[in-house]
């Protein structure tokens, strides 16, 4: 087995925005990809996951946006294992690049879980084989910013049943998504048009799963910005049964009056 994987990934269509760039969420998903096509690589599939009744679910990542690509530019994927502890937690580091320019740096944080109740499960020693630590560049940090509180706000919406993934339940991704929905939302508010939302950098921390049919609340609020034009926003996910996730979210605008996204949060 190859301990660091590369290969070409494209987005699709429907990752793209009316500005012709993608989504961050969907930036996330082909991190997710690339996280999957490495397993399969190394000899697990989803299928063989299946099968021994356990699967690997994200429980933090971390993510910073450095170019906007193109629809139809091809990716030059490359991921690996930086950890591997006790066979239940498993860090991995995933890079996208385009003509030798960083598109994407993530690291994500996995835990092996029982496929049934989804808690932490200890992995076999086969699996662990499989996915053996390799140091190639350090994990990806959060971007330091100048503390400015801000507004809070809240918005809510019931969780679709047709979006739920293979364990049942909403797709990390989605809770991007879920937090830029409530950006844009203050940014029209604001008088600023949302299609010009630019990611910069995001971090999520999962406290359970949102189920099909269930009401979601996020709240949002400024924590802060970077220099003088992007926004640092905290968002809060919840549900009935509680705490969902926390999320910190760094925005700024593609052009017009960048200072304008900070100051929509007075």
């Amino acid at each position: 087995m190859t301990a660091v994987c590369e290969f070409p990934l494209t987005l699709p269509r429907n990752a793209f925005t009316p500005r012709e760039v993608p989504r961050a969420g969907d930036i996330w998903r082909l991190c997710q990809d690339a996280a999957t096509l490495a397993s399969i690589h190394a000899g697990w599939p989803p299928s063989r996951f299946r099968i021994e009744n356990v699967a690997f679910v994200v429980y933090k990542m971390t993510l910073l946006h450095d170019a906007e690509s193109a629809y139809g530019e091809v990716l030059d994927a490359q991921t690996w294992v930086s950890r591997l502890r006790r066979r239940t937690l498993c860090t991995r580091e995933v890079r996208f690049r385009s003509g030798g320019r960083r598109i994407a740096a993530a690291t994500q944080e996995w835990v092996h879980v029982d496929f049934e109740t989804l808690k932490p499960r200890q992995g076999s020693l086969e699996a662990a084989l499989a996915f053996g630590e390799i140091e190639v560049e350090p994990s990806i940090k959060m971007p330091s910013f100048d503390v400015l509180p801000g507004a809070e706000d809240d918005f809510q919406f019931d969780m679709w049943q047709t979006w739920s993934d293979p364990l049942a339940h909403a797709n990390h991704p989605a809770y991007i998504d879920w937090c830029d929905e409530a950006t844009s939302r203050r940014m029209l508010a604001a008088g600023l048009d949302p299609v010009l939302l630019r990611p910069i950098a995001e971090q999520v921390t999962f406290r359970s799963a949102v189920l099909p049919g269930e009401r979601v609340t996020v709240r949002s609020r400024r924590v802060g910005r970077m220099g003088t034009d992007a926004v640092v926003l905290k968002h809060h996910l919840e549900t009935e049964r509680g705490p969902a996730a926390d999320a910190t979210s760094v925005r700024g605008l593609a052009q017009g009056d960048r200072k304008a996204l900070v100051a929509a949060w007075d």
